[in-house]
């Protein structure tokens, strides 16, 4: 039998007059796209390694300045100033957690009447401002009367204004004091002279009462406070000993970087000699000779004062020593308030670390030479591993991307822990179990999120949800969660649900699709073999699409650690390894993160210069983490489709 002939197109047909040259054209017009896009990221690439590849080679430089001058050689010395310090820390919020766990109620009641009487003030602060200026100007003459009692209105309409508000949300929050109690300081605060800042009586009263059950409360503490005293006391030495050296060695850097700016001065004029008219040469050449007016600085012969002093270092850190010993010997075996044995705990835990480095850093200062290089391979492992991100010191800049790097994990650890859950399981719903109705408008609604711009979103993390997390913390019935009551609004937490939030569509999105692909045929041999609606979805439908679900999981991961202006607003932008001896109330402190050091400081720093090229670094180091975690979850979703061919 012949094969049949392949359809022929009508004579008409638009391709049939054009021919190939249409489909050539089509072909070009979508190739270009294509190849225009991969020329664009080849340029972001580049741009990024352009701007960032002399970073290292200059933050070398400077910390090689940093080591000639001495100052490496004070911070060694500091470090256990430092380390003594956190350590009394430790022991001061052990103390006072104990004392406050026993008068919280009393705390909090003087805490919700300070703000009433706070957010009165500030209410009528206009009226009082104006009735103070007014008294002012006025100095020994009579004020007139007309205007003190339109200045006197306006004051007693603002804060009937305020007052009259008490249910809005602008009123603070008084759950430990009673209506009787409130209307009381409300009647005071009313009726006081509008000149007046006194505390209303009341206040006062509460105040008295806290502060009468914190001293019976620190009474059976007092030993303990006295072997709090005597520990910081032994820093004093130490201490002395590090700001003396600390004015030498600054000296020592101002006069190194002040020649070294006038050797650059004079370079600079000399090269622009070279290119010059004859009539401007000599000028610049009698500029350039006179740039330069102050001596090198000989390194040796000014840090001999500093080294000669390690004597003095000894003593003090054995005094130190000496004292972590006797303090550790007189701690109370444990405390009736949890958070108080934490801190206890972690004193004792670090008290070994810190008496051997406190041993060994008289052999470091000993061993210390300002003439040894420092080496590449430590410039780049302390910016990895660094744990100071400091700019625009008088004492030394550094680039540690640790805190940054950690509060960026934990703030999408958080978005993840709050979108797996709802983005996976709303699929499994929509898809598996929800009728058509239901569909329609799931879907929409999650999907339609990705629409709402990350900056609205960042302004309710400010206006509602960090107050109103906050407002929650404060009840009594919850003060057993870690980190309650939370004491900043703006943190790692709050961030955290608002990226969650974002990542729940592209969560949702392909999750729902990788268990629509997954065969019928399964669903059907599950249901001939008796299994229920419930069995067949979480035993065969879900684990044959969990290289889909997985894929999806990393997309949002990617989606919530590229993300910058919702952490920049919300998460509190505090550049600090979070403390985790808060335990799992951690997660409610301030952090910085990687994508908003950038938004916040790019801005600011002067073109080219060290802290502008350690930005794009961070920006090098973001793009290879998203590209990395987009990779790994193209890599699953093409095995889960291989897997379901």
């Amino acid at each position: 039998m012949p094969e049949p002939l392949p359809s022929q197109a009508p004579s008409g047909h638009p391709f049939r007059r054009k021919g190939r040259s249409t489909e050539g054209l089509i072909k070009a017009f979508f190739g270009g796209n294509a190849a225009l896009t991969i020329v664009i990221l080849v340029l972001i690439i580049v741009f990024l390694l352009r701007e960032g590849i002399g970073f290292f080679p200059a933050y070398r430089n400077e910390l090689q300045n940093y080591r000639k001058s001495g100052l490496e050689f004070v911070d060694i010395a500091r470090s256990d100033l430092t380390a003594h310090e956190e350590m009394g820390s430790l022991l001061n919020r052990a103390y006072f957690a104990q004392i406050n766990s026993s008068c919280r109620i009393e705390m909090l009641r003087s805490q919700e009447a300070m703000s009433i009487a706070n957010y009165l003030s500030e209410a009528t602060a206009p009226a009082h401002d104006a009735l103070a200026r007014v008294k002012e100007a006025a100095g020994e003459n009579a004020t007139p009367a007309e205007l003190l009692e339109k200045l006197s209105a306006k004051y007693r309409s603002l804060l009937e204004n305020a007052l009259a508000g008490k249910s809005g949300e602008g009123f603070p929050p008084t759950p430990h004091l009673s209506s009787a109690e409130q209307k009381l300081l409300c009647d005071q605060i009313a009726a006081r002279d509008p000149l007046s800042t006194d505390d209303p009586p009341f206040a006062t009263e509460l105040q008295a009462a806290l502060s009468a059950k914190q001293e019976q409360a620190s009474a059976p503490l007092a030993s303990f406070k006295e072997a709090i005293d005597a520990f910081q006391s032994t820093s004093s030495a130490l201490d002395a000993l590090v700001t003396e050296t600390s004015d030498a060695v600054k000296t020592t850097k101002e006069a190194a970087v002040l020649h070294e700016i006038e050797v650059r001065k004079r370079e600079t004029l000399l090269d622009a000699a070279k290119t010059a008219k004859p009539e401007l040469r000599s000028q610049l050449e009698a500029d350039a000779a006179s740039a330069v007016m102050t001596e090198p600085v000989d390194f040796n012969v000014a840090m001999a004062p500093v080294l000669a002093r390690i004597p003095e270092f000894k003593e003090a850190n054995a005094a130190l020593i000496a004292g972590l010993t006797e303090v550790s010997s007189k701690l109370p075996e444990a405390f009736s308030d949890d958070k108080a044995n934490r801190y206890l705990k972690a004193f004792r835990a670090a008290t070994p670390a810190m008496v051997a480095e406190t041993a060994d850093t008289v052999g470091k200062l000993e061993a210390w030479r300002a003439d040894l290089p420092v080496e590449m391979g430590s410039t780049i492992s302390g910016f990895i591993s660094g744990r100071d991100w400091i700019t625009g010191g008088e004492w030394q800049d550094f680039y540690g991307i640790m805190p940054l790097f950690v509060g960026s994990l934990m703030i999408s650890v958080i978005a993840l822990a709050f979108a797996i859950p709802f983005g996976v399981g709303a699929a499994i719903y929509t898809n598996q179990l929800a009728g058509r109705r239901q569909q329609r408008f799931v879907k929409p609604t999650i999907e339609f999120l990705q629409a709402i711009p990350s900056v609205v979103l960042g302004f309710v993390g400010i206006a509602v949800l960090g107050t109103l997390l906050q407002e929650v913390s404060s009840a009594d019935s919850l003060s057993w969660i870690p980190g309650f009551p939370i004491q900043q609004r703006l943190n790692m937490f709050t961030a955290g649900c608002l990226l969650g939030l974002m990542a729940i569509p592209t969560i949702f999105t392909l999750s729902e699709d990788a268990i629509n692909n997954v065969p019928a045929a399964f669903a059907e041999a599950s249901d001939a073999l008796g299994a229920s609606k419930l069995q067949t979805i979480f035993r065969v439908t879900v684990p044959a699409a969990i290289s889909g679900i997985l894929a999806a999981v990393l997309l949002g991961l990617g989606r919530v650690i590229g993300e910058t202006m919702v952490v920049l607003l919300v998460a509190g932008n505090r550049i600090q390894i979070p403390d985790f001896t808060d335990g799992l109330g951690s997660v409610f402190q301030p952090a910085h993160t990687l994508t908003g050091i950038i938004a916040q400081e790019l801005g600011e720093v002067p073109f080219g210069s060290v802290h502008y090229r350690a930005l794009f670094v961070v920006g090098i180091l973001l793009f290879v983490i998203v590209l990395a975690i987009n990779w790994t979850a193209q890599r699953l979703l093409r095995r889960f489709r291989i897997s379901q061919n």
